[in-house]
Parts: structure tokens; C-alpha cells; sequence
């Protein structure tokens, strides 16, 4: 029997076994029978597990109240892929079960069809409860890069000692793990009250956005307040300059009078998202979830790596950090022992076993072994100091030796930069970036304080160290679980923000309707990109070079070749994280796909024809610009209309992310006025976004951080991909401080790993680049060409 016939006849049992108890548990739900079978259905065709599946959906009927916790969640959750596993074929489960979502998709609606609350199964959103499941891999981590470091050293003419260097950085990771709480508080506390401020205020207040541009990352010299201290000042400054700007004294009062009495009955939300987002944890692995477990600070430490060997330095001991001369020596210790080791050790093999089998790989580990790993396992953050080359890209860099995959921050030494790969279960893309900031920035400060110190040649203490070789027998047999999942990555330069700004406002000026972002651009183009892409000389060049080669190169260029022509017709769908961090800290991230199916994919044809008719238009030699001018005119008012519908779209996503399901005023004025022959586009614009169901369709991450603030090192940024073997390629977009846009993308195509795996890993990575760069060319040429056709006067 086939994979697919079998999962149909999986499905078919489940439903016949839920009908069974629909009767039983009807009188637990507020649905009607109609509505119950319905999710019945599709509980079926989600989680095809037969009678594992009317047992969770009986027990959850018979539970008292309307709340399902949160522990009891996890147990059902293990139950039914547990269930789903023993049910199908091994060819049918694994064609079925490509993302963790499947699973908690079908659970929520169990929940929904007895009549139980989600929210109490998910009480830190679905979002953190699904990073849990999903995003758990080597994979599911992304990365940022600061030259802030290296930039004062050179500007400020640091002493050359390394040992300091090293110091500086472990003292300020003891320091942002001594200080993380009151900054997740802080964090709190600005993103509610501006939040509430802002809906006092209205006008289209924006006060987040102003705070978020003027938000410090350090303390200037010669000030020597901690961090959090010196920003809880700044963001007082700021919120009185910004209402005596907006209001008068009066609303001044009424308002901080009725946010002080808010943020008294907010108490409890915010401590559970201080617990939610606590660095103080090391990551659990179990076999179809990772679960924080809480570290104290009398246990935590800073992991240091250097030419093969780990050592830990205690946060703070008997209640107090650690003292600089302390870390001064403890680093000198480091730099001077002679290891020289280029071996192969533990970390390295079980960082890549998947987190599923973690479990049991370490519990065959011999107890002395295991200990040690225990003991690396209270490092929070990890600092790798061998030197990497900051000439590669992200995803290269973030290769080097990182622990065992249970720590929240890895950071890595480049010759130029400071890397962080992070994990997406404790920090999200941009709350990540800023804590690199923040780290950078402390790192500095201290580093300040040292340069006129003496160097200790000869320190007699020595920091814990944490044993990483094991036998040849033990090592065998983990060398065959430990395949490190394939990407391929690119990065590219794109100095195109001044332009799109000035398309920006040239769309304003002629339609105040036509308000599309720099993101719109970018995730338009991509849109349109498919249709467009033709590979380089240079690629086409190395394919048929290849194709001389090997059986396996001549079949893996024929593979290529297949996917590049089938490239022309595809149409991706993106999954765009969208911040919901400013209307609840505890959402996070609310996640949207966008699929350009027609008419989205018009927008291309209508662009290509509006520039035609302008050449023409243009044209001296033209003998019929009246009528050339006639054709474009109405050319480019349809093509606006369309870009128009566009920017409606993605508002509309951002408006649902952070304000809930209704359709706001903005939105439905916009609407009201769409030409019949564009109406079908308003089967896109969305009502309400399900997270799971939308991390479930997207094949392509697509995520843009925007642009940094002006005083930010931040130079490059690369995105998570999540734990579903659909999602082939993501983007990662950064806009530096100086307006110069970085793009990074990994590639998990198989007909590049394919390439790769046939021993031509230069022409995979030359696919992936050429890709990348082919997007990077034709968004500035489309730019240009519409800045043309918005510019030309009627």
C-alpha cells in the first residue's frame, strides 16, 4: 500500500472513531453538532491517529472548567505524535509529519471543538509555545554581527591585550545575566505604557517608533550607572518632552494618573513575561519538544571556548559578581594553557544530532561523561575566542564550536566583528539584535576601564574546565547520528534605500493612499521575482562544465536544471514574521503567509506594459505620442491602483498582528474605493491571521528587520528557518545606520544539496549566490523603472 492511500485510510478510521464519541462529549461544548463535526473533520485529516486521538479528545471533554494547563497541553501533545507514529507507515509519517505545527494545529482545534479555552493550553501565546516544538534545531537559530567592539579599539587605541579583550566580553555576559530581569522589565514597561500612551493620545501618535530611534544601547562615558539605570532615565526624559510636544498639562496628569493604575493591574503579566523571556534557563530536549528549565545565578555561568576546550567562570559567587582582576586572570589562564587540540570532540557531534534523539544519545553517555556536559549545560551564554574570518558569511561563522545546543547565545570572535547566533526560543530577531548591541556596548565600557591596567603574565588562578574528548567507543557510533543538516548561504550589499525612499514619497505626493514601506518593495519584487530570473553567464557556464563530470554530477545538473526551469512557473509563499511585541510583549512574533497568486502576479505584465508605453511616450522619433501618452496614462493609473491594493494588504496584515480582527477605518476607506476590475484581490486581504496554519503554507521565510538606529554597529543579520522540511529558502534583511541594505539567504533546496553532495559544492554555493544576486539586480532596476513612471507628468 502506498504512503498516500494508507494516509487516507488513517483518516477515514480517526473520523469513524470520533463520531463514535461526538454524542459523549456534545454537552461539554458551546458548538452545535454541525460545528463539532466539522472540526472533527479536519481533526481528522490533520492528526490521522486513530483511537490515540478520541482518547485525547475525550479526556480533554471530560476536564473541569475551561482550562486545559499548560503541562497537561504537553502530555496530550506527546500522546498524539506519539499515536500518529504507531498509526501510519513509516513512509506515510514521514511524508505527513513535516512540521511540529501539524500537531498543535490539529490540537487547537480539539480544544475549540470541547469547548476549552486555547489560551489557557498556550498561556504564553502560541507563538512561544510552538518555538518550543518548531523551532528547536541547529536551524531554527539566527544570527546578527557588531563591529562596535573592534571600532573603539581601534579608534580609542586599547592597550593590544587579548587577555583583556576576552575579559571584557565574559564580564559583560555576567552583567547582562545579573541585570536581564530588570531589562525585561524595563522592556515591559516601555512597550505598555507607550503603547497606551499612544492610544490616548491618537493623531496617528507613534511614540514606539519615535523611542525606538532614540532608545540607548549604552552608557556614554564618562557616566558609571549601569545600563538599565541610565535607560530608565532616558526613557523618562523622553516620554515628558513627548507629551508637553502632543498635550497640554492638564491631559498630561489625567493620562500618567491612568496608565500608573493600569500598569498596577498588569503586575502579573508582566512577571509571567519576565519568566517567559528569562536568559537564566538551559533548553531541555526531549523527543518532540524542548522545555526551559530555570537556571539560579549561584549556578550560572559564562562558558568560554578556545582551541578545542571549554571553561566555565561563575556569574557571581556568594551573591556578588565576580571582580575584574578575578576575570582578568581567569581569561590570562585561558590564552596561556597549551592545548593546540584539533580533534574531534563530544560538542561537535552532539550539536547536530537532532534534538529528538538528545535524549537517548546522552543517556548512553558514561556518568563522567554525562557530568561534564551537565556542568556546560549552566551556561546560559557561550563565548567561542577563536578567531574566525569575518570575510564569510554568517552561516559559516556560526559553525564553529557552540556547546551542545541547550544554551540560549552563542558568541563568536572575528577578526573584525562580533557574531551571535542565538537561539529563537529566547530571543527573537529583533529583540536579539539589540541585546547584541547592548552586549557590544558593555563590552566596551569595560573594556575601557582596563586599558591602563598591567597585564597579569602569570595569574595563579585557573577557571573550571569542562572535559569534551571521550573514547573511540563512545565517539563511533555517535559519528553516524551526527549529520549536520545541508544550506547553502549568499549574502549581498544593496546601497537602494535612498532611492525607495524618494519612490516613497514621489507615491505620496501623487496618491496619500499609496503608502507602501520598504518592505512592500521587497516583498513584492520577490513576488514578482520567479518570473523573472534568468541564471548568469557564469552559472550556466559551471553547469555545463559539470555535466562533463561524474554519473552523480551529470544527474545532479540535470536535476538543476529541471528546478530552474520549473522556477519561471512557481509561486512561493512567504512566511513574513510580523513584531506583535508592541500591542502584548507576550505574543512576540505573529507569523503571516502571503502566496502572489493572481491576480498579485499581474502586477509584473502591468509594470513591464506602463514602462513600455512611457518609452514610447519618450520617444522623439515616436511619430504618436498623443496617443502613446493616452495608453500610458491609463496604464499607469491601473498599475497604481494595483500598488495601491497592495499596500492595503500588507497594512492589513500589521493592523491584524496588533490590533485584532476588525478591519480598521484606514482600511475600509481604502477599500471602499477599489475599481471592480481589482475586487478579486479582496479575497487576500485577510481578517484574522492563525499562526499555525500559516507557518504550516509558507515555503519561504521573509524576514526584514528594518533598519537600525543611527548609533548602531549592527552590520549583518540572518534569519531561523523553522523545523518543516517545506520551507527551501530564507531571506534575512538588515538596513545598516549608513542606509546600506544586507541580504542573506540559506538555501535548503535539494537540487543544490544535490550538487553539493556530488562533489560540486562550488557550483551550489555559485546557485545560491547567483539567485541572491539576480534579486538584489532587479529590485534596483525595477526601483528605477518605477520612479521613472511615477515621475512622468500627464
Amino acid at each position: 500500500m502506498d504512503s498516500g492511500t494508507d494516509l487516507e485510510n488513517a483518516q477515514r478510521l480517526t473520523m469513524r472513531k470520533l463520531m463514535s464519541v461526538l454524542n459523549t462529549t456534545e454537552e461539554f461544548t458551546h458548538l452545535n453538532l454541525r460545528d463539532v463535526t466539522e472540526l472533527a473533520e479536519e481533526v481528522s485529516r490533520i492528526l490521522p491517529a486513530g483511537n490515540v486521538v478520541t482518547m485525547v479528545w475525550s479526556q480533554l471533554a471530560n476536564i473541569k472548567g475551561r482550562r486545559v494547563n499548560e503541562n497537561e497541553t504537553r502530555k496530550m501533545l506527546a500522546l498524539l505524535n506519539q499515536g500518529m507514529a504507531t498509526f501510519l507507515d513509516r513512509a506515510a509519517y514521514l511524508t505527513f509529519y513535516t512540521t511540529p505545527a501539524i500537531l498543535i494545529s490539529g490540537y487547537s482545534k480539539m480544544l475549540q471543538a470541547v469547548g476549552r479555552d486555547p489560551s489557557e493550553a498556550f498561556p504564553n501565546g502560541t507563538w512561544q509555545f510552538y518555538l518550543e516544538f518548531g523551532l528547536r534545531e541547529d536551524t531554527g537559530r539566527h544570527a546578527c554581527e557588531t563591529i562596535g567592539f573592534q571600532q573603539a579599539a581601534r579608534q580609542e587605541q586599547f592597550s593590544p591585550n587579548e587577555a583583556d579583550d576576552l575579559a571584557a566580553w565574559i564580564l559583560a555576559a555576567s552583567d547582562l545575566m545579573l541585570l536581564y530581569d530588570d531589562l525585561l522589565l524595563q522592556e515591559w514597561h516601555e512597550r505598555n505604557h507607550l503603547h497606551r500612551l499612544d492610544e490616548k493620545i491618537g493623531a496617528d501618535s507613534n511614540l514606539i517608533s519615535e523611542w525606538v530611534k532614540r532608545r540607548p544601547y549604552g552608557v556614554p562615558s564618562p557616566l558609571s550607572q549601569d545600563y538599565v539605570t541610565y535607560r530608565q532615565a532616558q526613557f523618562r526624559i523622553f516620554v515628558q518632552e513627548s507629551l508637553e510636544r502632543k498635550l497640554k498639562g492638564g491631559q498630561i496628569d489625567k493620562i500618567i494618573q491612568a496608565w500608573e493604575k493600569d500598569e498596577t493591574m498588569q503586575v502579573g503579566r508582566r512577571r509571567a513575561y519576565q519568566e517567559q523571556m528569562s536568559l537564566l534557563a538551559m533548553l531541555d530536549p526531549g523527543e518532540f519538544n524542548d522545555t526551559r528549565t530555570p537556571i539560579s545565578l549561584e549556578s550560572a555561568q559564562v562558558a568560554v571556548q578556545y582551541h578545542g576546550d571549554y571553561y566555565l567562570i561563575p556569574v557571581q559567587h556568594r551573591g556578588h559578581r565576580l571582580d575584574v582582576e578575578t576575570i582578568r586572570a581567569f581569561a590570562q589562564s585561558i590564552l596561556n594553557a597549551k592545548t593546540g587540540r584539533d580533534k574531534t570532540t563530544l560538542d561537535q557531534y552532539l550539536v547536530v544530532i537532532p534534538r529528538q534523539h538528545q535524549r537517548g544519545v546522552r543517556n548512553r553517555l558514561p556518568r563522567d561523561i554525562a557530568d561534564q556536559l551537565e556542568r556546560l549545560r549552566y551556561a546560559p551564554i557561550l563565548i567561542n575566542w577563536d578567531e574566525a574570518d569575518s570575510a564569510q558569511v554568517l552561516s559559516e561563522i556560526r559553525r564553529g564550536r557552540r556547546g551542545i545546543g541547550d544554551h540560549a547565545l552563542t558568541i563568536f570572535r572575528t577578526n573584525k566583528s562580533m557574531v551571535f547566533d542565538q537561539s529563537h526560543i529566547f530571543f527573537d530577531a529583533i529583540w536579539g539584535m539589540a541585546v547584541a548591541e547592548i552586549l557590544t556596548n558593555q563590552a566596551v565600557t569595560t573594556r575601557r576601564k582596563m586599558n591602563h591596567l598591567p597585564p597579569i603574565e602569570k595569574p595563579s588562578l585557573r577557571p573550571a574546565q569542562v572535559e569534551m574528548v571521550a573514547p573511540s567507543a563512545i565517539m563511533a557510533p555517535l559519528r553516524k547520528e551526527a549529520i549536520e543538516p545541508f544550506e547553502m548561504n549568499a549574502e549581498v550589499t544593496l546601497p537602494l534605500v535612498r532611492e525607495m525612499n524618494e519612490l516613497r514619497r514621489l507615491l505620496l505626493k501623487r496618491n496619500q493612499e499609496l503608502k507602501l514601506t520598504i518592505n512592500d518593495f521587497l516583498i513584492l519584487y520577490r513576488a514578482l521575482y520567479n518570473q523573472y530570473y534568468e541564471p548568469s553567464q557564469n552559472l550556466r557556464q559551471a553547469l555545463e562544465t559539470l555535466e562533463m563530470g561524474s554519473a552523480n554530477q551529470r544527474k545532479a545538473v540535470a536535476g538543476m536544471r529541471d528546478a530552474l526551469r520549473e522556477l519561471n512557473l512557481d509561486v512561493p509563499a512567504f512566511l513574513i514574521p510580523i513584531d506583535a511585541s508592541m500591542h502584548n510583549p507576550q505574543d512576540r512574533i505573529f507569523p503571516v503567509t502571503f502566496r502572489p497568486l493572481p491576480p498579485w502576479t499581474d502586477i509584473g505584465p502591468q509594470h513591464e506594459k506602463t514602462y513600455a508605453w512611457m518609452l514610447q511616450v519618450n520617444d522623439p522619433n515616436n511619430g504618436n505620442k498623443k496617443g502613446a501618452a493616452k495608453e500610458f496614462n491609463e496604464a499607469r493609473t491601473y498599475y497604481l491602483e494595483m500598488l495601491k491594493m497592495f499596500s492595503a494588504l500588507m497594512a492589513r496584515y500589521k493592523e491584524v498582528a496588533l490590533m485584532g480582527e476588525s478591519f480598521s477605518t484606514v482600511t475600509l476607506k481604502i477599500l471602499a474605493s477599489v475599481p471592480k476590475k481589482l475586487q478579486p484581490m479582496l479575497r487576500s486581504i485577510p481578517d484574522r491571521i492563525d499562526i499555525l496554519n500559516d507557518m504550516l503554507k509558507g515555503t519561504e521565510v521573509f524576514s526584514n528587520v528594518g533598519q537600525v538606529s543611527s548609533t548602531s554597529s549592527l552590520t549583518r543579520f540572518m534569519t531561523a528557518k523553522d523545523d518543516n522540511e517545506k520551507k527551501v529558502l530564507c531571506w534575512g534583511i538588515m538596513t545598516r545606520a549608513d542606509g546600506t541594505m544586507v541580504i542573506s539567504l540559506r538555501d535548503f533546496r535539494p537540487q543544490v544539496e544535490a550538487l553539493h553532495r556530488a562533489g560540486a559544492g562550488d557550483v551550489a554555493r555559485l546557485v545560491t549566490q547567483d539567485f541572491l544576486n539576480g534579486y538584489a539586480d532587479g529590485l534596483r532596476r525595477y526601483i528605477f523603472e518605477l520612479v521613472e513612471i511615477v515621475r512622468v507628468r500627464r
